[in-house]
């Protein structure tokens, strides 16, 4: 069965909608920050927060992505294209609260769609390179892991709840056929502790939470004196900042050296197993290893 890994910054602002609704400890301190900036809104004046807290959220509303990377405002120009009136009447249980989607469809989507710019501007806007940094990550390890395991591993260690199939995939105990679709696999950091399956006519989708997403509001500390001493203290603050997939000419802009210089430190890195690097498109990006991770986390003394 065909797979790829997209990220989508759509399904990550109504993912963390549904967490701000049902907060959960794994995002205490983002939960924290995040609630005044969406009270500072306003109160909803769609029914975005009636669709999104749903216990299955309406699939018009998020579309699966076409790229392995989707900007905001590419997902919200292409959603009215989904979200058409049969389609979202299919979709929609029989409450009143949601008729104004049916009686007047086109003012009430374009009122969900603002919202969500809203809201995603407000609480995702400010730390998505942080955020996508977790996500991309996920999909590079899991990339190189169908490289070196196959399909059956990957899957197999998305969730408990996933399991590999020979026709499709499992989800839940479900058996999911995919026949001639392709499965999308979206990494989250905030689906946690569940996994979500989007099936479409067209294509499968499953979201699943991202590998590290559980540190990925901790407070970061600065680098320190014994990785310094270990790697150098340039390369010490290249592991840092190899958080998430980054080119060459990145990664110098943001430790302040030549491009010259920021290539011979990364391939230093690379040749000791602490980073690795990939073609994403035409660009070259780099990202740290495992083991760089265990070394920049402290868990190897």
């Amino acid at each position: 069965m065909p797979f790829r890994f997209a990220v989508s910054p759509l399904w990550e602002t109504v993912a963390a909608l549904r967490v701000l609704a049902a907060p959960g400890p794994a995002h205490q301190r983002w939960t924290a920050w995040a609630r005044p900036r969406l009270a500072a809104l306003g109160p909803d004046p769609t029914l975005l927060t009636t669709l999104v807290t749903r216990p299955v959220v309406p699939e018009f509303l998020i579309p699966t992505p076409g790229a392995r990377s989707m900007d905001m405002d590419t997902e919200l120009h292409f959603l009215p294209r989904v979200a058409k009136p049969a389609r979202v009447a299919a979709a929609l249980p029989d409450d009143p609260r949601l008729r104004p989607l049916l009686d007047d469809h086109a003012t009430a989507l374009t009122a969900v769609l603002d919202r969500l710019r809203q809201v995603h501007d407000a609480v995702i806007a400010p730390v998505w390179p942080r955020l996508e940094g977790v996500l991309q990550s996920d999909i590079e390890r899991r990339a190189r892991r169908l490289v070196d395991q196959g399909t059956p591993t990957v899957l197999a260690e998305l969730h408990p709840d996933v399991a590999p199939d020979p026709d499709g995939v499992r989800v839940s105990g479900r058996r999911i056929v995919a026949g001639e679709r392709d499965l999308v696999l979206v990494p989250s950091a905030f689906t946690w502790p569940d996994v979500y399956l989007r099936d479409s006519p067209v294509r499968l989708a499953l979201c699943y939470p991202a590998h590290g997403f559980g540190s990925l509001w901790e407070t970061r500390r600065g680098v320190g004196d014994a990785l310094a001493r270990l790697v150098g203290p340039t390369r010490a603050r290249m592991l840092h900042e190899l958080d998430r997939p980054s080119t060459v000419s990145e990664l110098a802009a943001r430790l302040g050296i030549t491009v010259g210089a920021a290539s011979q430190h990364l391939a230093v890195l690379r040749a000791a197993g602490l980073a690795v690097s990939s073609r994403d498109g035409r660009k070259v990006v780099s990202l740290r290893t495992d083991l760089g991770q265990a070394l920049v986390e402290g868990e190897i003394r």
